[in-house]
C-alpha cells in the first residue's frame, strides 16, 4: 500500500507539472495581440526582401537580434561594393521610431543608420560592414521607407516612400510608389503571386514561432484574412 500511495502521488505530480506547462503555453489575449503584431510586422519586413532581392539588391543581415536595420541591401561592380540600399519595413500605420538621448535620434536619419553600422562591426568584423559604411558616410546611399497596408476586399497594397536630407535627425518621406492593391487570395501576375507566395509564407513561419499550438487548418482559416487580428483568432474552429 505505502508504495502505490508513492506511485499515485508521483502520477499526481507529473500530471500537476503537465497543467502548469499546458497553461504556461496558452497566451493571454494580450499576449496574443503582442504575437499578432510581431507577425504583421515581419511579414512587412519578408515581403521588403523578396521585394528587394528580386530587384537585384544582395541582401546583408543589418539586425542584432531584433533591433538594427530592417533591409540592408548592396550592390557589386567589379567585384566591389558600389551600391547601397537601407530600408525600413512598417506594417499599417506603423512609424518610425526615435532613439537617444531625449528621443532626438529618428530612425532612418543618416546619424541613426550610422550608429547602427557601428555596432554591426563591432558584432561580426568580418563582414563587409566597414565599406559599407563608409559608403553611407559620403551621403552615397539610397534610403526607403517601405510601407505593406492590409485594405479593404482582403487586399494588401505597397507603397515606399524616398528619405531626403538623410544627414539631420528630421527628413522628408517622399513617395515614390504606390502599388495597386494586391488580393492574396487571388494575385492576377507572377508579381503579384510572388508577393503573396512571400507574404502568407512569412505569416505561417511567424505564426508556428509565436503562436506554436496553432493547427494547420487553424493557419489555413488565417492566411486568408489579410490582417490578422485577435477576434480572429478567437473565430478559429468555428469555421
Amino acid at each position: 500500500m505505502p508504495q502505490r500511495r508513492v506511485m499515485i502521488k508521483t502520477l499526481l505530480a507529473i500530471l500537476l507539472l503537465i497543467t502548469i506547462s499546458i497553461a504556461k503555453d496558452i497566451p493571454t489575449d494580450n499576449q496574443i495581440q503582442g504575437r499578432l503584431n510581431i507577425v504583421n510586422g515581419a511579414s512587412a519586413e519578408c515581403v521588403m526582401h523578396h521585394f528587394y532581392t528580386n530587384s537585384g539588391w544582395i541582401q546583408i543581415k543589418g539586425e542584432i537580434g531584433r533591433n538594427g536595420i530592417d533591409g540592408l541591401y548592396y550592390k557589386k561592380k567589379n567585384g566591389s561594393i558600389k551600391e547601397i540600399l537601407v530600408a525600413e519595413s512598417k506594417w499599417n500605420k506603423s512609424r518610425l521610431g526615435r532613439s537617444g538621448k531625449n528621443k532626438a535620434v529618428l530612425q532612418m536619419s543618416q546619424e541613426w543608420v550610422l550608429r547602427t553600422m557601428n555596432k554591426l562591426i563591432k558584432y561580426n568584423p568580418t563582414m563587409p560592414y566597414q565599406s559599407i559604411r563608409k559608403l553611407i558616410e559620403h551621403n552615397q546611399y539610397r534610403a526607403r521607407l517601405f510601407k505593406l497596408k492590409p485594405v479593404k476586399n482582403n487586399k494588401i497594397q505597397i507603397s515606399i516612400f524616398k528619405i531626403k536630407n538623410k544627414g539631420s535627425k528630421a527628413f522628408d518621406q517622399i513617395p515614390e510608389s504606390k502599388l495597386r492593391p494586391i488580393d492574396i487570395n487571388a494575385p492576377k501576375n507572377s508579381f503579384e503571386k510572388g508577393i503573396v507566395g512571400a507574404y502568407n509564407g512569412c505569416r505561417k513561419k511567424y505564426l508556428l514561432k509565436y503562436l506554436p499550438t496553432l493547427e494547420a487548418k487553424s493557419i489555413a482559416f488565417l492566411l486568408q484574412d489579410n490582417n490578422i487580428q485577435n477576434e480572429d483568432m478567437k473565430n478559429i474552429g468555428s469555421e
